[in-house]
């Protein structure tokens, strides 16, 4: 049997039915039989489908789960699920399905264990399909989820059965403890833009949003918060953030301290986030401070291992006080978190004035003065061997990352084997790459290969980048290379580098985690990462890093995941905008003054053909376009001489030749003598 695409969700028949009191969402899920896969792997057999993620516990069977999230209405808490099986077919061989095995990405994976309560027993596995429904915000927007299995294994037999096709009722309630916000409209489009990609049921966002219509005065968009010692060093980067459309501001730790309660300092920061938010229009944070009393510690615990590590989600998911059991030990299982974001966060992860100018030079300069060329469409993709012994290989998750880079760009992979591995990465991060997913062993002074020479990244070797104005984006699967309790891990030394490093690093504070012979968590979020920055076009860099653990968190609950959405943060501003979203068409205006407005496409995502608001009050014309990705036009959608008006553009599908479009980002510019309007579409088969 083979996997291919992820087109298997069957939705002609969702249903969503409001009622006092509550309501539910009905719908159709279906899985072709040559939709599932079943691979041999050491003594037994691994399943997989489209969409499927690893959801049970280590020593279960390892059968995969399939999450669905939709947007519910305001107020309400999900409070149940129940899947309707309408076929199900029994597979003739018979099988010895592994069991779930959890591994840090720098250990050796140990045996299999099995949990005999299962393996042992009469029952077929799991009891019910239906495995967990959750609930949760994202920036003022209420959803909902189920997780569930299309698959029943029976150990004693080695009977294993497809659920073909089911319908599953997801029932929510009113919930008077569900916070209910008005918002502003820049925050509630952001989130729309965001969830669009996300829900199953994205037309139904409009009616759940939140209030647009926040009464409150309006603070600033982006605030930076730091000790004051160093405002007059980040005010070019305030400056520079005002003077590009976003209304932003210093605030300084004494000042919150001073203004705002808590049981310390971070608590207080927290707090002043969440009125921020909650009241006056912040959707960016920038954090700047070392190691003390910016950086909340986590006291997650997943297996027995505590997280014990920074974790900046703390001050991006502003649900509750992350602190529900009153210990103030935070981010625990029992403390509430519904692991959602509300803004995104960046962090300077320094308090030496000398690397503070560092990262707000090559923050500016990335932004107003980077060098054109093939560097900003070019990708490193360098994979280790995780597990050679079990022939599992970092080279698997760059290949799912590959899939999501548009074809135009070049790729360098640099992958390892049993031979050894490439060893030009240096090299070719001089030349200039603008994105680097570096998937490999890790310590807090780096990231490694398998096999010698073992520096892949690190310490050791950093210091050789001269590509100063090239700066890569790096994520990384990989234990450990964000730690920031040590003094000057490999993630922070990408960010001071004098000669060249990174514009932003989103790597690990603990261990990365795997469950091979499965894709592990820590691989399901660099995945996500890509597909926020290429599939879906997201423009800034925060946004992707947030947009990413949302759609993580919403493709379903499996194990460790909590602990890799804790772990994973950003360095550097999050409101950064990614390299090619700098072509001269970034979405929103293109200088003071400018008001001409683009409405978001309608269908987004798109078979090819779609519509498009507009409108312009100037005192001209306007021409507009269809760009890729690279700046380069597509296509003409027309010129108005008309001022004043408004109306909508059409388009058919059809390149400037009249070939189909191919599938992929695209962003339509409005260009009038008062300025530029941009709105992005993602172009399906």
């Amino acid at each position: 049997m083979r996997s291919s695409g992820f087109a298997f969700f069957l939705f002609a028949s969702l249903l969503i039915v409001t009622v006092a009191g509550g309501g539910e969402i009905v719908f159709d899920y279906s899985l072709p039989l040559d939709e599932v896969r079943i691979d041999r792997f050491e003594t037994g057999s691994v399943v997989s489908c489209p969409g499927g993620v690893v959801c049970f516990e280590e020593g279960m069977p390892n059968l995969p789960g399939v999450s669905c999230c939709f947007v519910i209405p305001q107020g309400t808490t999900v409070t149940g699920a129940e899947l309707e099986v309408l076929s199900e077919t029994q597979l003739e061989d018979r099988y010895n399905i592994l069991p779930v095995r959890v591994t840090a990405i720098s250990r050796v994976p140990g045996p299999f264990i099995y949990d005999e309560t299962i393996y042992l027993g009469d029952d077929a596995f799991p009891s019910s399909p239906v495995i967990s429904t959750e609930s949760g915000n994202r920036t003022g927007f209420r959803l909902g989820s189920v997780l569930f299995t299309p698959f029943r294994y029976s150990p004693l037999t080695g009977e294993l059965s497809v659920i073909t096709s089911a319908r599953v009722t997801l029932h929510y309630e009113n919930d008077a403890t569900v916070p209910v916000l008005r918002l502003t409209p820049a925050q509630v489009e952001g989130a729309m833009d965001v969830l669009q990609n996300i829900v199953r049921n994205p037309s139904d966002l409009p009616a759940y949003a939140p209030a647009d219509d926040n009464p409150n005065t309006l603070w600033s968009a982006w605030v930076c918060i730091s000790a004051s010692a160093n405002q007059s060093t980040l005010m070019p980067l305030v400056n520079h953030r005002a003077s590009h459309g976003m209304s932003a501001e210093f605030v300084s730790v004494e000042w919150i301290s001073s203004n705002y309660t808590g049981y310390d300092t971070q608590e207080k920061i927290r707090n002043y986030l969440k009125d921020a938010f909650n009241n006056h229009g912040l959707q960016y944070a920038l954090i700047v401070g070392d190691w003390g009393n910016t950086q909340r510690i986590s006291k997650l615990n997943v297996g027995g291992e505590t997280l014990n590590e920074t974790t900046d989600l703390y001050y991006s998911d502003l649900d509750g006080t992350w602190d529900a059991d009153g210990d103030h030990q935070y981010g625990e299982n029992t403390d509430g978190l519904d692991y959602y974001s509300d803004i995104s966060v960046g962090r300077f992860s320094t308090n030496t004035i000398s690397q503070i100018q560092s990262m707000v030079n090559r923050t500016v300069e990335y932004e107003t003065i980077s060098p054109s060329g093939a560097w900003r469409t070019s990708a490193l993709l360098a994979g280790a061997g995780l597990w050679p012994e079990y022939g599992y290989w970092g080279s698997f998750v760059c290949d799912s990352i590959s899939k999501r880079i548009p074809g135009p760009w070049t790729e360098y992979k640099l992958y390892e084997n049993t031979s050894g591995h490439p060893n030009n990465q240096i090299t070719i991060l001089n030349q200039g790459v603008s994105y680097a997913p570096m998937q490999g062993h890790g310590f807090s002074s780096g990231v490694y290969w398998y096999y010698s020479p073992t520096n892949m990244i690190t310490n050791s070797n950093y210091t050789q980048l001269t590509n100063w104005g090239k700066f890569p984006v790096f994520h990384s699967i990989a234990c450990l290379a964000g730690q920031l309790s040590v003094n000057g891990c490999i993630a922070e030394r990408l960010m001071f580098c004098t000669t060249g490093g990174a514009i932003a690093v989103c790597f690990n504070s603990n261990n990365g985690i795997g469950t091979p012979p499965a894709m592990g968590p820590s691989e399901h979020l660099e995945v996500h990462f890509s597909n926020q920055m290429f599939t879906y076009a997201v423009p800034r860099i925060g946004d992707m890093q947030a947009a990413a653990k949302d759609a993580f968190k919403a493709a379903g609950g499996m194990s460790y995941q909590n602990w890799v959405l804790q772990e994973n943060n950003c360095l550097g501003d999050p409101a950064t905008l990614f390299i090619i979203y700098q072509t001269g068409i970034e979405e929103g205006s293109s200088g003071p003054g400018a008001v001409p407005a683009l409405g978001p496409a309608f269908p987004n995502p798109s078979q090819g053909s779609f519509s498009m608001t507009w409108s312009t009050p100037a005192t001209s014309g306007f021409t507009a376009g269809l760009y890729d990705l690279s700046g380069r036009l597509v296509r003409s959608l027309g010129a108005s001489a008309s001022a004043g008006s408004s109306g909508t553009l059409y388009f058919d599908g059809l390149d400037e030749s009249g070939e189909p479009l191919s599938p992929g980002c695209y962003f339509v510019r409005l260009d009038s003598e008062s300025g530029s309007a941009v709105s992005r579409v993602v172009v399906l088969d």
